[in-house]
């Protein structure tokens, strides 16, 4: 376990190393989240889909997922009242939400099989809903941070709010998952062949994604307020855990899957959504990188001393 925890830690360093020996440029990244959000893991979502059982009580993890974004959201908006609107911001953005889909999903698959990929996935619908759009609609309206945003006619929000939405081939392809679980719709065997190459793919991809986005921030004040995100994180991590490990009403495995996830990282579009609020990427990158380096630790950990199922 310590070797592949240790292997994923590797692939970051060595894509960071290879991005500073100029192999790779300041923005090859977007390469990588190319390849990340439009092949690997709507690939890995659907070998999950296709790899496990449906039990439609699943269900209460869409909610729970959806709950554990949502609410550290507005937690933080009231909590960082005195900072800065631009660092409100980066504290809502990065303090909410789990990046289940492109990090923790490779990482826990890589632990404990394939198999363990549709709770994670399931988690994610719900935390989905938030984080590809809802977090940068709730941030900015809550901070008056977009005025022609503000001032478009409601039918126009909505189609921006709705395009957001649909415009991530990843969320899209979590709802087709639903609607085949509901209609009990089994994905054919030739299509899991044909992807399983690029699913597999996915947690190198991820991993390497995330060492090209890295990048230390010279700015103290960028520093303190990364320091603020992280206490945020851990505190509300720890409280989804405890949810997970105590009240969900699943089998143990289901349990511990859930409890490591609670640990994932800051979601991409939470540095995307950073990037496009307070023009901080480099920032943003970092955070991502940091959270994900604590997050890998934490989960190799909690694996290690949680019950076997």
């Amino acid at each position: 376990m310590v070797f592949k925890s240790g292997a994923l830690l590797l692939v970051i360093i060595g894509a960071y190393l290879l991005k500073h020996l100029h192999v790779f440029g300041e923005r090859d990244y977007k390469v990588a989240q190319g390849l990340v959000f439009n092949m690997t893991l709507p690939c890995a979502i659907i070998m999950s889909f296709a790899t496990n059982k449906h039990d439609m009580r699943m269900l209460w993890i869409v909610l729970f997922g959806f709950i554990c974004c949502l609410v550290p959201l507005f937690l933080v908006y009231f909590g960082s009242f005195r900072d800065e609107k631009q660092y409100r911001a980066f504290q809502m953005l990065n303090a909410s939400g789990l990046n289940l889909g492109a990090f923790c999903l490779p990482v826990i698959q890589t632990f404990m099989g394939p198999s363990a990929g549709l709770p994670v996935i399931m988690m994610d619908i719900g935390n989905a809903m938030v984080a590809t759009a809802g977090a940068l609609t709730i941030t900015r309206t809550l901070l008056h941070m977009d005025e022609n945003f503000k001032a478009l006619p409601l039918i126009l929000r909505l189609r921006n709010i709705a395009r957001d939405f649909l415009g991530s081939i990843s969320f899209d392809i979590y709802m087709l998952m639903l609607v085949f679980m509901f209609a009990h719709i089994t994905i054919p065997q030739p299509i899991v062949t044909l992807i399983t190459p690029f699913a597999n793919a996915n947690a190198f991809c991820t991993m390497a994604m995330i060492g090209l986005m890295m990048e230390i921030p010279s700015v103290r004040k960028d520093r303190i307020e990364l320091l603020k995100v992280i206490a945020w994180r851990a505190v509300f991590s720890v409280f989804i855990a405890l949810g997970a490990w105590y009240l969900m009403p699943f089998p143990l495995h289901i349990r511990e899957i859930l409890t490591l996830a609670a640990f994932s990282p800051i979601t991409i579009f939470s540095t995307k959504f950073t990037d496009s609020l307070t023009g901080n990427a480099k920032l943003a990158g970092f955070s991502l990188t940091a959270t994900a380096v604590i997050s890998l630790v934490a989960m190799t950990a909690l694996h290690a001393v949680l019950p076997v199922a």
